[in-house]
């Protein structure tokens, strides 16, 4: 039996969807999803790739070029002018033709500034693909990245799940898909774009089904995927809470497959453009750059502490030179890239199709050891099933997730403790990261936690035995499973799946909590703080109402939803 028939989920829908799907009614969408202008933007990608593959040149290219003043703006990528990044790939690509090649993107600052920098260097289309993309700094900051590429004449693609949004980004679409050569669509989208929660009454369960998909494909040469979503929080610039979270630059062979798996988002008929949804306010402004009020008021109050860490996380990257001179090491490997049929939005798609069904037919059972890191762990009783036979088997099981003081979803907690005293009974490890981890004292090489004040786990990934590790979007709760899209990569390589494994050790202890159980069946948690061995034996910062509300959760039939 395979570990993943676990039927697992991810999250961030509330409580409340579940307990009113009663009130769910069917509502009218526009009837055409697709407006000519995109479609012969669309087309206008095709083309690009049916003719020459040598890369063209930006300065032909070019609209509207950036004056000096701009360039030097703390808001603009200054690392825009290379135009050799298809050929450098390519060359590559061709000593490799059957591989792909890997390099892990461990910290917040080297995800944006790798995002940001591959915009730059991008000569022909840059497709985005996303669960959420905040309206804040870093969402700004990329999305104009994104306008000055299209000023250069690069096409833009940018396409969002809807529940994250609100009226307010919608503007901000609206004005960046105004450039002619940007686009932006909105999948399985809500009606009531001023009132969004009048959609929780008259759009349920069609709404519950959410894109969790997160991808940035640069000229079909080179692509980003894993855990992070846009924002300030995921890009380790957020004064009050930071994810510690995995993303993985791919090229070669599997950049075609993620390629594909876009296109078919992109063309879906649930597929929305933003101006078939959404209409420009009355008295906004119509000029893109205007309206980036998150990067005015820092320029205007002269506070440029935060947005200087953006800049500084590019000054730093040598990302663009390394590419260009061959430099980055990546791992040239045999990949499989994964994704769910984007009908699993609108369950027209069989279930044997969803990718946890393809994780369990390509990596089958674990024969020595298995290794889950997951922001969202919610196993369901099947899944402890599973777990505890291939424990009492003889497979070494690791598992690092959240602290209910470190979670962001306090229902997907109740969703995962209630199991932990059976999955310890059959020689489990279980890990609970601190809030308070911090990267200053991480020596781990595979991720890092944040050093601000709040730190919560979001990076998805697993390794099996000793070669096979996956990297994504997929959490280990029924709700990836069965219910929002997801994506990722299965590596086969035994050091990446060494690297894994071993960072799950006592190592990992003055960041984490180590759960364990005792002969009367209590819990405890070990730990290290300021160098000394620390045992709790209650669950630490979880007070009285905190274990009612608890409680109360772990008794309502809603794994399912988590």
């Amino acid at each position: 039996m395979s570990m993943f028939s676990i039927e697992p989920s991810n999250l961030s829908l509330s409580l409340t969807l579940g307990l009113t799907l009663s009130l769910s009614g069917c509502q009218s969408l526009p009837k055409q999803p697709h407006l000519p202008e995109s479609q012969a933007l669309s087309a206008r990608v095709d083309a690009l790739y049916q003719q020459s593959n040598e890369p063209q040149d930006n300065t032909s290219q070019s609209n509207n070029t950036q004056d000096s003043s701009q360039k030097n703006s703390p808001n603009t990528n200054p690392k825009s002018n290379s135009t050799d990044l298809v050929a450098a790939i390519s060359e590559q690509n061709e000593i490799h033709p059957d591989l792909s090649g890997y390099h892990p993107i461990v910290t917040g600052a080297n995800a944006f500034a790798a995002r940001s920098i591959l915009t730059g260097m991008a000569t022909r289309n840059i497709d985005a693909q996303y669960y959420i993309w905040h309206d804040d700094q870093a969402g700004q900051l990329m999305l104009k990245d994104l306008w000055n590429a299209a000023e250069r004449g690069v096409v833009v693609r940018l396409l969002l799940d809807d529940f994250n949004n609100n009226a307010k980004f919608d503007q901000h679409l609206l004005r960046f898909a105004s450039h002619p050569n940007i686009a932006v669509r909105i999948i399985n989208p809500l009606m009531h774009r001023k009132f969004q929660t009048l959609n929780y009454v008259t759009g349920l369960p069609r709404i519950n089904r959410r894109m969790h998909n997160k991808s940035m494909i640069f000229d079909k040469q080179i692509t980003i995927i894993g855990g992070r979503n846009i924002g300030d929080e995921y890009l380790s610039n957020d004064k009050n809470s930071q994810f510690a979270d995995l993303d993985v630059l791919l090229i070669g062979k599997v950049v075609a497959d993620i390629d594909n798996s876009f296109a078919s988002y992109w063309s879906a008929p649930i597929s929305f453009d933003i101006e078939t949804l959404a209409t420009l306010n009355k008295g906004e402004t119509t000029d893109f750059l205007d309206g980036l009020d998150k990067l005015k008021e820092d320029e205007k109050n002269d506070s440029r502490s935060s947005l200087s860490v953006y800049k500084t996380a590019i000054e730093d990257s040598s990302i663009d030179t390394d590419l260009i001179n061959k430099r980055v090491p990546f791992r040239w490997t045999d990949m499989q890239f994964l994704s769910d049929d984007v009908g699993k939005l609108t369950k027209t798609v069989p279930a044997d199709t969803n990718l946890v069904h393809q994780l369990r037919t390509l990596l089958g059972s674990p024969t020595k050891r298995l290794t889950i890191i997951s922001s969202y762990f919610v196993p369901t009783k099947d899944g402890v099933n599973t777990l505890v036979k291939l424990a009492e088997a003889g497979i070494d099981i690791k598992i690092l997730t959240n602290s209910f003081d470190a979670t962001d979803v306090t229902a997907v907690h109740s969703g995962y403790s209630q199991w932990r005293p059976n999955l310890l009974r059959a020689g489990v490890k279980i890990y609970e990261l601190k809030s308070t981890a911090s990267a200053e004292k991480r020596e781990n090489k595979l991720w890092k936690a944040s050093s601000q004040s709040s730190t919560s786990l979001h990076a998805k990934t697993f390794a099996v035995d000793d070669y096979q590790v996956f990297i994504g979007s997929y959490n280990v709760d029924p709700r990836s499973a069965n219910i929002n899209t997801e994506m990722g990569v299965i590596i086969n390589d035994n050091e990446l799946a060494k690297q894994l494994h071993d960072a799950l050790s006592d190592d990992l202890l003055s960041q984490a909590y180590e759960v364990k159980l005792l002969e009367n069946g209590n819990l405890q948690w070990h730990t290290v703080e300021r160098g000394k061995k620390v045992i709790y034996d209650s669950e630490p910062r979880v007070d009285i109402s905190d274990h009612v509300w608890l409680t109360i959760m772990s008794w309502l039939p809603i794994d399912w939803l988590l």
